[in-house]
């Protein structure tokens, strides 16, 4: 007999037996003789020897095939035939007996028979079949293994089974990473109890999980493994190991695995880094049908990236390079806009405003922030009894300063409230929960008494003063001790604007304040609010609008004045009667009108008062009978005792107006004429009631029905009337004539539009007239130019030195002739003569008697003229004309004086004549106005006139 070691589950030992009938010792059985051939031995080779041709020979040849099962439980033996199967079957059944024998140190023992068996196990079949035997778990044993077929029975073969060895527990933390060679790694980590031995290790792996179809890879050596898969495919991935001793004991799989790779990865996934600094991301497309080229990166799912910022690695990889935020405590990247996954780069010390606000009480800290993160940040604070800037210096250094905060009492994800609240410094600071660790933004550190939003002020009151002045008190809050500034705001009441316009004020820090105001009668609007004393912290909210009340010094001196307008209603015998009042005029601002009222005195003499606000309109129901309306204006201090009476009355009313016309002269602006009958008497006034054709002019009045109405007095004249009369020509107008007595009966009538063509000629008139004014004043600045451009220099006349030639009483000294002779204004008003013949006679004039400079050598000429008086018969003096020069400038016309020059005013250039007579003297500025001139007079006095001579004196050299 022979012993075998079985060394592993994969070392099998076929023993090949050749069967010689009674030559072998065998147990006794009860199968017959058989007719095999019979062979002197049997021979044995292992598995795991190099493979030869199998030589069969005449005998009956079978394969053993015994191994340890994975478990190390049972050894098992499979038997099979090589022999034709004919032959098998004709030899009977076959049998294979599996005996343990006790274990033994020595196998030369077990070769002297010094065994000790077990029971064995028979197994009996008639072709091929397998036998086991169940192992001992704890010491190694040795197993004869017999075969016999029929009566023929083989040498026994012996197995030595070792003890089995101790069974790993399996690897543990299994976790997987990409690379960016787009390789995906699967790692784990060995059992605690294998730790430090070699070990070998199995992956299996599948897609399925209901029917899995394991995939099964061998990774010797290293905990590590590469791993091929599919995108978009849920993996469930196990791992064992075993030691290196053959046969193996595998340990159990581990924890399973799960993998699921999208189209797209990312590497890291999860990062962080501080403000501000520079990561790079690479993104791996799991799809290889995508290339890197295509990839479009994201930032937050919203805002797309520069191009310049990645680039593709290789086929399958794109990287990117981004400058951390600043002020978020993470942002998303993703390089695809059509996947979810994304890369998530967490922001330590990122800057979030947090802004906290202390209530009026100081007992409370309500502290917000702006959330732009998809996650629900968590806020922390931390306290300590000392100064804010000292708590953070400390903290600064490296030291745990104070002690943590009270837990939050967080309303929402972006506000949260600190109570009880303790003064001096808080440290707060956001944190988000990552599977790196806590991520949290810079703290801030505040004192939650420079964060104080007081209360509202209360009991507010606003008096306008006669003065003019708007005076506020207030009751500030008694929050914060330190002390309140408080700021004043106002607006008067309009109808108009529906948004107040606020007037601001500066803060005062007294309660109670002054502001100038136009009208004290006008109601204001007034708001408080109050803030710490060093401007730190909040305003508080306004207080509610108070309204001021005027302070008056007396009631008021007399009512409004009012008409009516009356709408009948025939079914019922009752008439609507609206008053409507007139703006009251105060005379001085020494008081004010509340509002205004109304009295009802019938004719049996009972009296109904109703007080009404400051109005334009009132309306009530009058059953038609007679009464007498009075209306008074009333403030805190009475009401007036001035009143005007009205008198509403149903009897009929004398006929007193003949005509009553209305001409439109604009669309603001009607005149209005009328004219009484004969027999009628002079009424006190006239009220002129108008109102508009169209229903949506009439809007425009709401209140007062679309009518308006105006007090005239009496006149024969036209009266203008203006307003607003929304395109006249579509208006009605009632003239009702008011007698001491009452009413007279109104006319109506329609405003009508004057004669288009005379309106036309108003408009040329009125046109022509400005323009003739503005050439009469251009000609008067003309003239004036003209008359004063030779002005003498004073630097070259001795008798101009020392006179002020801009004022106008200068020029009687300035040309006052030598003697004493008296001097005539400048310019002669103009007087109508008789006749003027003008007698061209030249008299040469010695250079050194011209009037003027004696530095001048231009020589002047002296020109005589007669003129004809226009009563030659009285016995009057001769009338002497004295000339003057004023330049002796050498631009003159030489003495030339002619009836054919255009401009006689040119002949006298730089010359002035004076007349004796002031009251024969005129003056002309053309030939052709001497000319017309004188043919008028040529009509009056045909006759011969005497002649009189003009004389030229000249003054004293200057």
């Amino acid at each position: 007999g022979s012993v075998c070691n079985v060394d592993s589950p994969d070392a099998y030992f076929p023993g090949v037996p050749c069967l010689e009938g009674g030559n072998t010792n065998t147990p006794e059985t009860n199968s017959s003789e058989s007719n095999l051939p019979h062979y002197p031995r049997c021979s044995f080779r292992s598995a795991t020897t190099e493979s030869q041709p199998h030589k069969l020979s005449n005998g009956t040849c079978l394969d053993i095939l015994c191994r340890i099962d994975e478990n190390w439980e049972n050894l098992m033996c499979d038997l099979q035939c090589h022999s034709p199967p004919s032959s098998t079957l004709d030899a009977g059944l076959v049998e294979v007996g599996l005996q343990r024998l006790v274990s033994q140190k020595e196998d030369t023992k077990v070769n002297d028979g010094n065994t000790a068996p077990d029971n064995p196990v028979v197994c009996e079949a008639e072709d091929s079949f397998m036998c086991s035997v169940a192992l001992d778990t704890t010491t190694s044993f040795v197993t004869v293994v017999t075969v016999s077929i029929g009566n023929a029975v083989a040498p026994p073969v012996l197995l030595r089974i070792p003890a089995r060895p101790v069974k790993p527990s399996p690897p543990v933390n299994l976790s997987h990473i990409q690379t960016i060679e787009a390789e995906l790694i699967l790692h784990w980590d060995n059992p605690s109890d294998f730790d430090t031995w070699p070990l070998r290790y199995e992956i299996r792996y599948s897609s399925n999980t209901t029917h899995p179809a394991w995939q099964v890879v061998s990774a010797p050596g290293e905990p590590r493994s590469s791993l091929d898969l599919k995108p978009r495919l849920n993996y469930t991935i196990q791992v064992r190991c075993s030691s290196l001793n053959n046969p193996p004991l595998w340990s159990d799989w581990s924890e399973p695995h799960h993998i699921y790779l999208d189209t797209v990865s990312y590497i890291p996934e999860k990062v962080v880094v501080r403000p501000g600094e520079n990561v790079t991301v690479y993104c791996v497309f799991n799809d290889h049908n995508i290339n890197a080229s295509t990839a479009v990166w994201m930032l937050n799912f919203e805002q797309q990236l520069h191009s310049s910022q990645y680039r593709p690695v290789n086929q399958w990889v794109s990287q990117i390079t981004v400058r951390a935020s600043e002020t978020r405590i993470y942002d998303l990247l993703q390089c695809t806009h059509w996947t979810i996954p994304y890369s998530q780069i967490y922001v330590e010390g990122a800057s979030i405003d947090i802004n906290c606000e202390t209530n009026g009480d100081i007992d409370a800290m309500d502290c917000s922030w702006k959330n732009t993160q998809w996650t629900k940040p968590k806020f922390r604070s931390r306290w300590a009894d000392l100064p804010c800037d000292v708590m953070e210096e400390r903290e600064r250094a490296g030291e745990e300063v104070g002690e943590i905060g009270p837990s939050c009492l967080q309303s929402s994800q972006k506000t949260c409230t600190i109570q009880p609240l303790r003064m001096n410094c808080y440290k707060l600071w956001l944190e988000v929960s990552s599977r790196l660790g806590p991520i949290r933004s810079k703290p801030i550190y505040l004192s939650p008494i420079d964060h104080v939003k007081p209360h509202t002020p209360t009991n507010v009151k606003a008096v306008s003063q006669s003065s003019g002045v708007l005076a506020v008190t207030w009751e500030p809050p008694p929050l914060p001790v330190e002390g309140l500034q408080c700021q004043l705001r106002y607006h008067s009441p309009s109808a108009v604007k529906a948004q107040p316009e606020w007037k601001l004020q500066s803060p005062v820090r007294v309660p109670w304040a002054e502001v100038t105001v136009s009208d004290m009668c006008r109601e204001y609007a007034v708001q408080i609010r109050c803030m710490h004393t060093n401007g730190t912290g909040y305003w508080s909210e306004w207080s509610d609008s108070v309204y001021s009340t005027p302070q008056n010094s007396r009631a008021p001196e007399r009512g409004p004045d009012f008409w009516r307008i009356l709408q009948d209603d025939p079914y019922r015998n009752q008439s609507n009667v609206t008053l409507l009042f007139k703006h009251l005029q105060i005379s001085e601002q020494s008081y004010c009108v509340n509002g205004f009222i109304v009295q009802h005195q019938t004719s049996s003499g009972s009296v109904m008062r109703e007080q009404i606000e400051l109005t334009s309109s009132y309306s009530f129901e009058w059953n038609q009978m007679p009464q007498s309306v009075t209306v008074e204006a009333y403030n805190s201090l009475g009401s007036s005792t001035n009143n005007i009476n009205m008198t509403l009355d149903r009897n009929p009313k004398r006929h007193c107006v003949r005509s009553f016309s209305v001409s439109v002269i604009n669309s603001t602006c009607v005149s209005l004429s009328w004219t009484l009958l004969d027999n009628s008497s002079v009424p006190l006034f006239m009220v002129v009631q108008w109102s508009p054709q169209r229903q949506q002019d009439s809007d425009r009045h709401k209140g007062q029905s679309g009518e308006t109405w105006a007090k005239l007095p009496y006149t024969d004249r036209p009266i203008y009337l203006t307003g607003d009369f929304f395109g006249s020509e579509e208006c009605g107008f009632y003239l009702y004539p008011v007698f001491a007595d009452g009413e007279g009966e109104p006319v109506y009538t329609t405003a009508t539009r004057g004669d288009p063509a005379a309106y036309m000629m108003l408009m040329i008139i009125s046109f022509l007239s400005i323009v003739l004014l503005v050439t009469l004043i251009l000609s008067q600045n003309q003239m004036k130019k003209i008359v004063w451009k030779d002005v003498p220099n004073p630097r070259k006349c001795s008798w101009a030195k020392g006179l002020d030639l801009k004022k106008a009483d200068t020029c009687d000294h300035l040309f006052r002739p030598a003697g004493g002779l008296p001097a005539w204004p400048l310019l002669m008003q103009s007087e109508n003569i008789s006749k003027v013949v003008i007698v061209d006679k030249l008299i040469d004039i010695p250079a050194d008697q011209a009037p003027g400079s004696t530095d001048s050598s231009a020589q002047s000429s002296v020109t005589y003229a007669t003129v004809l008086l226009s009563d030659p018969k009285q016995g009057q003096q001769p009338i002497h004309l004295h000339y003057k020069d004023g330049s002796g400038s050498s631009s003159s016309d030489e003495g030339n004086f002619s009836a054919n020059n255009s401009d006689i005013s040119g002949s006298f250039h730089g010359a002035l004549w004076e007349l004796d007579d002031p009251r024969r003297s005129c003056s002309y500025n053309s030939v052709e106005e001497l000319s017309e001139t004188s043919e008028q007079e040529d009509e009056e006095a045909r006759g011969e006139k005497d002649l009189y001579y003009l004389g030229m004196d000249y003054p004293g050299r200057g």
